[in-house]
């Protein structure tokens, strides 16, 4: 008898919203004064006077300002002049989350308090979404292609600026954990309606996640069917070849390991039912979670 396998339908309806970009603004010069010495004589005496400064920069340089103490000899009527050198150091003010200034370990700050826009606590809201598109075999051209067709949807999609070059696809073959792949971000990561899906990069790897990635990167929220991951719950990679590590598409060949868009336990990178788990290799029609990364 042979093998049938079938995906879960899903599908999830939630209210959308457009986040706008981020505000970056470099950080200040610095600048280093020089010296100046002279000497003059009188009477047959001589003073001489030094004075050597090195002014630092609002960012926490040293700076040297000299002083100078003369001593008179009253019976020759001569004057030696040294010169005492004193150090200062001066620091920058510590960063500000909120002053406009992208500085210290902020991967971003838009100078306001809006939670749903790109900027959140100076943290990076990054994009997530299931595909549009529909894959009908495991052969995409290795994690590589799979990565390539995520930032075709990103950039199709206008909601990624220029980040759009950074996106992976959810996805682990024999040779790579997704986990490792994934770029570890500082903030959140957000569907393209506004919704958080993981709160920290950590939430992907814990079995659960906030909301359900059902949502495409144009923000339609109608998707059913299965996301091919080849991924547990941990971010580690399914057993199996994955289809020749997403290479082949044989109908023999059952490798291509589902996950289901409209969960938010483990099934929504892998579901956890053998009688559907793993699909063949072709003859599917599955989407990709695409994340964005730095």
């Amino acid at each position: 008898m042979s093998r049938i396998r079938t995906l879960l339908p899903a599908a999830l309806l939630l209210a959308g919203c457009t986040a706008p970009g981020l505000k970056y603004i470099d950080g200040y010069d610095k600048t280093t004064g020089g010296s100046d010495a002279t000497t003059s004589s009188s009477g047959g005496a001589e003073s001489t006077s030094i004075m050597t400064s090195t002014e630092g920069s609002d960012s926490g340089d040293a700076s040297h300002s000299g002083t100078t103490s003369t001593t008179s000899d009253a019976a020759t009527g001569t004057a030696d002049a040294t010169a005492a050198d004193t150090t200062t150091t001066t620091t920058g003010a510590e960063p500000f989350c909120g002053d406009g200034v992208v500085e210290g370990d902020e991967e971003c700050d838009d100078a306001n308090d809006i939670d749903d826009d790109r900027c959140f606590e100076c943290t990076k809201n990054r994009w997530v979404f299931a595909s549009a598109a529909l894959h009908n075999t495991g052969a995409l051209g290795g994690v590589e292609g799979a990565d390539s067709l995520c930032r075709q949807y990103a950039l199709q999609s206008g909601k990624a600026d220029d980040s759009w070059k950074t996106f992976i696809a959810w996805l682990s073959d024999s040779e790579h954990d997704v986990r490792d792949r994934l770029y570890p971000g500082r903030g959140r990561y957000v569907r393209t309606d506004g919704v958080v899906v993981a709160e920290t990069v950590d939430r992907f790897f814990s079995g659960s996640i906030a909301a359900t990635i059902d949502v495409d990167e144009h923000g339609n929220q109608e998707l059913s069917g299965g996301v091919l991951t080849g991924t547990r719950f941990d971010g580690t990679a399914a057993p199996g070849t994955h289809c020749d590590n997403w290479t082949t598409e044989k109908l023999t060949d059952f490798s291509a390991y589902i996950g289901v868009p409209s969960a938010t336990d483990e099934s929504w990178t892998m579901l956890p039912n053998p009688d559907v788990n793993p699909q063949p290799c072709t003859a599917l029609a599955a989407r990709l979670y695409c994340i964005e990364g730095e």
